[in-house]
C-alpha cells in the first residue's frame, strides 16, 4: 500500500552517493505522542544517508516503511519519497495520527505502541535495492497534554468574556480529568484550552450531550454548546481521554445575592447606592419599600461595567405584573420593568418557579 508523500521530490540534479556509504535511518525522538492541538507541528522527524549507487552515477529513489514492530514489515505504510537530495521527512501530528488511524484502526487512544521504521534505496539505473536497519519508535494517538481547561458562556459566572473564563480543576492523579463546581445559570457554555483564543476548544457532540468533540478550526466541527436549563449549583467532570462530560446538578440556592437598579429604585442608576433584596429562603428574594415611577432591573452580581448577569423583563417596558416571568442573561436585550406609580411596593422573586411579582401596598 502506498501513501501520498508530504512534499514534492526535488528536481535538481542528484548527487552521486559514495560507493561504500551505508544506508542508515535516524529519527529525532524514540517516542511520539500525537497531540490534537499540535496538529500542524512536527511529530515524527527522520533523516537518512544516501546509500550507494555503486559508482554508476545513477539517481536513487527512496521509500520509508512503517509497520508494527511484530509484523516484520509484512504490511503497514510506505512513504514513497522518490528522488531527493534532501533525505529528510517530517510528519505532523495530524498527518501521523490520520495515517495510523487509517492503516491501524485497532490502535487504542492514549496507549503507546511500538513501530519499526526503515528506508529502502533503489538504484534507478540497475533496479538494485538497499535496505537500512530498522529503527523502533513508540507512538501514541492524541495524548493528553494540557493542564488547563476553561468554561465560557452565558451559563457561566464570567459570561462570554474568554479572558475571564472559569478555570477547571486538573486532576494530577488522572491527568485527563478536570472538574469544576459552582453556580451555573440558564444558558450555554463550551470549554476552552486557553483564555486568549477561541480555538481550539471542546464542544458538544451533535448526537450525545455526554460526549465532547475537539474543535481545532472553524471548519472542523459545528460550534455546538451545552445548555443549562435550570439555574443552580453544578459539578462538571470532563475527561479529555474518553472525550466525555458529566454535568451533575447539586441543587441548593441559585444565588447568594440579588439587587435592583434603575430610576424607580431608591439608589437610582448608581452602583454605589444599589439596593439589595432580602433573602429569606434559598430560592426566594424580597423587597418591601418605596419605589418611584420609572424602570428597574435586577443584577445578580455587582459589576459596574454592566457586564454582569441580570434578571430582565420578558419584553421591553414591561408593566410590573402581579405575577410574571423573568429572563436571566447578560447584555441585550435590555428589557426593564416599569413601575407606573410612586409608592410602597412589595417585590418577590422566586427562582424555584422563575416568577416575579409586584404588589403596590
Amino acid at each position: 500500500m502506498l501513501f501520498a508523500v508530504f512534499f514534492v521530490a526535488c528536481e535538481k540534479p542528484m548527487e552521486d552517493p559514495q560507493r561504500d556509504e551505508k544506508l542508515v535511518l535516524e529519527v529525532v525522538n524514540d517516542s511520539v505522542a500525537c497531540v490534537a492541538r499540535k496538529a500542524d507541528m512536527p511529530a515524527l522527524q527522520m533523516t537518512w544517508t544516501a546509500g550507494t549507487n555503486h559508482g554508476t552515477g545513477s539517481a536513487i529513489a527512496y521509500t520509508i516503511d512503517l509497520d508494527r514492530t511484530d509484523s516484520a514489515f509484512a504490511g503497514g505504510v510506505h512513504f514513497e519519497i522518490g528522488r531527493t537530495m534532501d533525505r529528510t521527512l517530517s510528519i505532523s501530528h495530524r498527518q501521523l495520527a490520520d495515517t495510523l488511524s487509517l492503516y491501524f484502526p485497532d490502535m487504542t487512544m492514549e496507549q503507546y505502541e511500538h513501530f519499526d521504521l526503515r528506508v529502502r534505496a533503489k538504484v534507478l539505473m540497475t533496479g538494485e535495492e538497499q535496505v537500512s536497519p530498522a529503527v523502533t519508535v513508540a507512538i501514541a494517538l492524541y495524548s493528553t497534554d494540557t493542564t488547563n481547561l476553561y468554561l465560557v458562556g452565558d451559563a457561566t459566572p464570567s459570561g462570554w468574556d474568554k479572558t475571564r473564563a472559569s478555570v477547571m480543576q486538573w486532576d494530577m492523579n488522572t491527568p485527563s480529568q478536570f472538574t469544576w463546581t459552582g453556580q451555573l445559570h440558564k444558558g450555554e457554555f463550551k470549554i476552552l484550552l486557553g483564555q486568549d483564543e477561541w480555538l481550539p476548544c471542546y464542544v458538544r457532540d451533535s448526537t450525545d450531550a455526554a460526549k465532547m468533540v475537539y474543535r481545532a478550526t472553524e471548519d472542523a466541527y459545528p460550534d455546538f454548546k451545552w445548555e443549562i436549563t435550570k439555574t443552580g449549583n453544578y459539578t462538571l467532570t470532563v475527561d479529555t481521554k474518553t472525550l466525555s462530560i458529566d454535568i451533575a446538578y447539586l441543587g441548593g440556592e441559585a444565588y447568594s445575592h440579588l439587587y435592583m437598579i434603575g430610576d424607580a429604585t431608591p439608589g437610582g442608576w448608581s452602583w454605589d447606592d444599589i439596593t439589595e433584596l432580602s433573602h429569606p429562603a434559598a430560592d426566594l428574594f424580597t423587597y418591601e419599600g418605596y419605589l418611584s415611577a420609572g424602570s428597574l432591573k435586577f443584577p445578580t452580581e455587582l459589576k459596574s461595567d454592566w457586564s454582569g448577569e441580570m434578571l430582565f423583563a420578558p419584553v421591553p417596558d414591561c408593566a410590573a405584573p402581579a405575577k410574571g416571568s423573568f429572563d436571566i442573561h447578560r447584555g441585550a436585550p435590555d428589557n426593564k420593568w416599569i413601575i407606573p406609580q410612586a409608592g410602597r411596593w412589595a417585590i418577590t422573586v422566586n427562582f424555584k418557579d422563575t416568577t416575579i411579582s409586584f404588589v403596590q401596598l
